[in-house]
């Protein structure tokens, strides 16, 4: 086998691993938003918080799933060293993590009984963003072999103006999670979303 053939099949397998764990994390994700939202409905019944703060997860979740399953089958990606390949995996699959935690904490019922839920998990999910944007650029100048074919600054400066829109917001209202503070927090993550898949658009996807 010549070496074209062997990349090729490198890059074969981890496009089958990468989107396999990726695609199912997704899944649990959603999941876990509707079971959240179900309860919540036959609780109390249809709420305007409880409908903002699923459609604020679904606007989060099609960012992140759009982006990293466009970089994740990106040619750019499945030809990296293996190292970085795996740092960029293991980046992703941190991130769908969250975005179950997410999913799990979509309505104000389970906010009201934690510290920590839905805000603070959309800060950690933007923040593991920024930090992973962060050290590309730190890597390349570590090792010139690692050097990508861009770095995606703009996803970092439009996720570190969500969180200082979104502290402000909690900061400003001090109503964690009323009808105020849910409208807020949907219309900047509304506008994030329509910023990242409408005006930056890396991949072209629209």
């Amino acid at each position: 086998m010549n070496i074209p053939e062997r990349k090729n099949q490198q890059a074969e397998k981890r496009n089958l691993v990468s989107s396999f764990f990726v695609t199912l994390l997704i899944g649990v994700a959603y999941q876990e938003m509707v079971l959240t939202v179900r309860a919540s409905l036959d609780r109390e019944g249809l709420t305007l918080t409880t409908l903002l703060l699923a459609a604020i997860f679904l606007f989060i979740s099609m960012r992140f799933f759009i982006g990293n399953q466009l970089h994740l089958l990106g040619d750019s990606f499945t030809r990296l060293p293996g190292l970085l390949w795996l740092f960029d995996l293991l980046v992703i699959i941190t991130q769908s993590i969250v975005l179950i935690l997410i999913g799990s904490y979509s309505t104000k019922i389970v906010n009201d009984t934690y510290k920590i839920g839905f805000v603070e998990y959309i800060v950690a999910l933007y923040s593991i963003d920024i930090i992973w944007i962060l050290s590309q650029s730190i890597m390349c100048k570590i090792n010139p072999k690692w050097t990508r074919e861009f770095i995606p600054k703009g996803w970092a400066i439009l996720n570190f103006i969500l969180i200082i829109s979104i502290i402000a917001a909690r900061m400003t209202i001090k109503a964690p999670y009323s009808e105020i503070e849910v409208i807020l927090l949907f219309i900047i993550n509304f506008m994030g979303f329509i910023g990242d898949v409408v005006l930056i658009d890396y991949y072209d996807a629209i």
